[in-house]
């Protein structure tokens, strides 16, 4: 297929150019720089219609006949490609437009859709059979863990369902490939903390200059089990003084379109929209108490930025809480919190039902992610 050349074309030639699966012409002459865009998708039949073109221009030149207006060489037909010319990133683009105009968020386009678009423009060539399907898929997994690859299967076989009931396909070619069987793997980082690396990492970041502003947030992060989302978006109208509980029912959430800055984050419901009470320990209370001021209103965040900005979770993960792990000699995500109060509670020998209720998930939900993580047997001698 025609690229780009990083070459200065010689004066009077003209380069066939490809840019993101579309054929164009350019060239010099007459001390101006000269372009037509063909509105030819990039194939072998059509790059060899844009040659053919291409050597008319240059012809023309040689004889002294060429157009200076250039409409002898535009494409009589600029209209769009129909649907047996577009190649699969142009296809792929009209479903994530379906995509999001029935309901898919601006997040799930950016981080899922997005980047698997990117996969199909390197693929660089359109997918047109299940042989060609299974060699983009087999591309795909040398790069993904099976998890991941299997998640984007299923999206690509509903890209195909989709271009078969929108007639651009007579059949998927995803539907007969197979997903990867692959056993569940727990991510270390996600795991629980012991008491001792909850607390190292506390002091860690109590007695740091650089990062001390955020150790009440980390505080909340532990004694909570609260998405970092959901403690960012804590309001001074969250608390329950009388109860000295805290009702997490909202989550300050990335923005729609996927931006995650402070700035562009959304009041939304929790991850299951549901509506949870969590008692708070008598050093929350103290730390809550500490941290309210006379000026504080109901609506003000409780955790903020130094600027008094919403905390972006990515950058407080980045810049914030893995320096600090460093420092300690452990390696873990900020939602290890989360899982460090769950694990605890169940081994301290919490009920299953309030532990669930802390966290907001099902009993089964809370078996399967927590119950193992500190509760293991010693092995037997023999």
């Amino acid at each position: 297929m025609p690229r780009k050349s990083t070459k200065r074309a010689k004066k009077g030639s003209v380069s066939v150019i490809e840019r993101r699966g579309m054929l164009s012409l350019r060239w010099r002459f007459g001390g101006q720089r000269h372009s037509i865009a063909l509105g030819l998708p990039d194939n072998p039949a059509n790059h060899s219609a844009a040659l053919g073109r291409a050597a008319e221009i240059e012809a023309d030149i040689r004889l002294d006949r060429f157009d200076s207006t250039l409409e002898k060489y535009r494409p009589s037909n600029t209209a769009k490609p129909t649907r047996s010319r577009q190649t699969t990133p142009q296809l792929f683009e009209q479903f994530i437009q379906h995509r999001r105009a029935n309901g898919t968020s601006g997040q799930s386009i950016a981080s899922r859709y997005t980047p698997l678009l990117s996969h199909l423009k390197r693929f660089k060539r359109s997918i047109v059979s299940e042989a060609d399907a299974r060699e983009f898929i087999t591309t795909i997994r040398a790069r993904q863990s099976s998890q991941i690859a299997n998640q984007t299967l299923s999206l690509l076989k509903g890209f195909g369902d989709w271009a078969v009931k929108s007639k651009y396909w007579t059949q998927s070619h995803f539907k007969d490939i197979p997903r990867l069987k692959a056993a569940r793997v727990i991510n270390p980082k996600r795991t629980a903390l012991t008491r001792d690396e909850v607390a190292a990492f506390l002091a860690e970041i109590k007695q740091s200059k650089k990062y001390r502003h955020y150790h009440d947030y980390c505080l909340a992060l532990f004694s909570l089990g609260a998405r970092p989302s959901e403690v960012s978006g804590l309001r001074w109208r969250d608390i329950d003084w009388p109860h000295q509980r805290v009702i997490i029912a909202a989550s300050l959430s990335r923005a729609s379109d996927g931006r995650s800055a402070g700035y562009a984050r959304e009041r939304k419901g929790t991850k299951n929209e549901k509506v949870r009470f969590v008692d708070l320990s008598e050093r929350m209370v103290q730390m809550l108490r500490d941290r309210q001021s006379p000026e504080s209103k109901p609506n003000d965040l409780i955790f903020t930025t130094p600027r008094d900005k919403p905390i972006d979770d990515h950058n407080f993960s980045q810049r914030v809480w893995r320096p600090v792990c460093r420092a300690i000699g452990i390696d873990k995500v900020p939602y290890a919190a989360r899982h460090t109060l769950g694990s605890h509670l169940l081994h301290e020998g919490a009920p299953i039902t309030s532990v669930a209720a802390i966290l907001g998930n099902n009993p089964e939900t809370v078996s399967r992610h927590y119950a193992h993580e500190l509760n293991r047997p010693p092995m037997p001698e023999f």
